[in-house]
């Protein structure tokens, strides 16, 4: 009977020295590395509030053939027209209650609000449209590689270079639908996030993405925002599925390839609609 007791204690025994040495892994959060909080855009004293979802203009991005190929089939799936900023209107998958997926996601966070939920294992973003969330983990917490799927928001893992959270995220699914910087499975974007103090609100949160994809970009694309505290701000609920709008763009897709006009609305594909 002595056995299985000694197995017993010496598998809890070990458990615990894993658990310990798991939990170290994580470097302590600071004040200047805590970015906890419900955040906006920023803007500068006495100016209007950007309408949610705004994003700021953008040159064309430098698109391999292939890249421009694929933008411009998806501009034709949903109607697009250039609006003079770089982003274009039309349909998009967030009309449809399709989460945005990386770099909208970030790019477009603010207009409506933008939550940080940090922890020193992981940090946990949340968007109100769709209420779409990102983790980012620390290493050793994270998902190993081979249980990883592609999503839209890719898998997300950080660390710390001084109070900068660098960011790495891989295992992305195909994002043409992304509103300006549209990606192949492919890519990988790093993110460079801090606090730095701000005479006005107290603290700004800043913000750098660059983006690799050798199937849509010759070179790396990027893009920068400043995020300020929301005061008394809060997440609202704004949810509803992604497989109705990838249908939605495959009825089109066969409408264009057959040289016909792109007619195909959602009622041709899910039947809630009138």
């Amino acid at each position: 009977m002595a056995w299985p007791t000694v197995r017993i204690v010496a598998g809890f025994a070990l458990g615990a020295v894993a658990a310990a040495a798991f939990a170290q892994t994580a470097e302590p959060l600071t004040p200047a590395r805590d970015f906890s909080g419900v955040w906006t855009t920023y803007r500068n004293p006495g100016a209007p509030p950007t309408a949610g979802g705004q994003l700021a203009a953008v040159e064309e991005p430098p698109f391999t053939e292939e890249g421009r190929r694929r933008r411009d089939e998806y501009r034709k799936l949903v109607g697009e027209g250039g609006n003079g900023t770089g982003a274009f209107t039309g349909d998009n998958p967030a009309a449809h209650c399709v989460v945005y997926g990386m770099p909208t996601m970030m790019q477009s966070a603010g207009g409506y609000p933008i939550e940080f939920i940090h922890r020193p294992e992981q940090l946990t973003i949340i968007y109100e449209v769709e209420s779409e969330t990102r983790r980012v983990y620390m290493p050793g917490h994270g998902v190993p590689p081979e249980k990883r799927l592609p999503v839209r928001q890719g898998y997300s893992e950080g660390r710390w270079e001084g109070d900068t959270l660098v960011v790495t995220t891989t295992d992305l699914s195909d994002g043409q639908d992304q509103r300006t910087y549209p990606h192949s499975e492919e890519a990988t974007m790093v993110e460079r996030i801090r606090l730095v103090p701000d005479d006005t609100v107290g603290k700004i949160l800043e913000y750098e993405l660059t983006m690799t994809d050798p199937v849509y970009y010759t070179a790396p694309v990027s893009f920068t925002k400043r995020w300020m505290p929301l005061k008394d701000g809060h997440i609202m609920a704004y949810n509803c599925t992604e497989e109705p709008w990838l249908r939605l763009l495959d009825k089109r897709r066969e409408q264009l390839e057959a040289g016909e006009p792109i007619t195909a609305r959602m009622a041709d594909v899910i039947d809630v609609y009138d």
